[in-house]
């Protein structure tokens, strides 16, 4: 909880202080993040069933304004994180094969903070950047989503994950690099942004079968931000 805190303190501040800036601008984006993990090559064979998770991204932005072509751009995200697990049997019912499986989903779900170096060019009216920063996470919490199909899907069952009871490396940290570009309004503009997440640190260290867990993702996001 301690560390959530400060997390949720250094966004406050840092949020606070585009308000001391003559040019900045805040809105809200929305979008999807494909989460999947990075393991070392000596678990691969137990991750060969091992899939993406695309889920909602969505929160708050901020630009800081440094010069015509330069920015600081703070955001404030809720990302969904993590990987599925399917395993498939077909089932011989009167000498016909019926495809049947479970896929199990782990969702684990962050409060993230990209800081964000921001290069714009263009002209007045239709501008494109690149972006590229660190990311600073912390994982709220987890759920555990296991689904069961034969022939129709079966209604799934959610377990909460204790991610202290696992070890589990709540805070994360990462860094992206991504490009998008921005339609301007009377009052502020509309953008859209994709970026690739590279996470660095070891969420889950399991000595014994060397399986180091690191986050990977890619997220594409749209929204609007007005000049204040």
């Amino acid at each position: 909880m301690k560390k959530i805190q400060n997390v949720l303190t250094i966004a406050a501040v840092l949020f606070s202080a585009t308000f001391s800036f003559a040019q900045f601008s805040i809105g809200a984006k929305a979008g999807v993040y494909t989460s999947f993990i990075d393991v070392t090559e000596a678990a691969e064979g137990l991750t060969q069933n091992v899939e993406g998770l695309t889920t909602p991204t969505y929160g708050l932005v901020a630009e800081i304004g440094l010069g015509e072509n330069f920015a600081f751009q703070p955001e404030l995200l809720y990302t969904t994180k993590g990987f599925k697990v399917n395993e498939g049997i077909n089932v011989n019912v009167g000498g016909f094969p019926i495809p049947a499986g479970v896929t199990a989903s782990t969702k684990i779900n962050y409060l993230e903070m990209p800081l964000s170096a921001k290069y714009k060019f263009g002209n007045a009216g239709l501008k494109f950047n690149i972006t590229a920063g660190p990311v600073l996470s912390y994982a709220a919490n987890g759920q555990l989503v296991t689904r069961a199909n034969l022939l129709l899907d079966i209604n799934p069952l959610k377990t909460n994950i204790d991610l202290d009871a696992l070890n589990y490396e709540r805070l994360e940290v990462s860094a992206s690099i991504g490009a998008g570009m921005a339609y301007a309004t009377s009052g502020g503009e509309f953008f859209a942004d994709a970026r690739y997440i590279h996470g660095f640190s070891d969420l889950y260290n399991a000595p014994v079968v060397d399986l180091n867990l690191k986050n990977r993702g890619i997220g594409v996001t749209v929204g609007y931000k007005v000049n204040l």
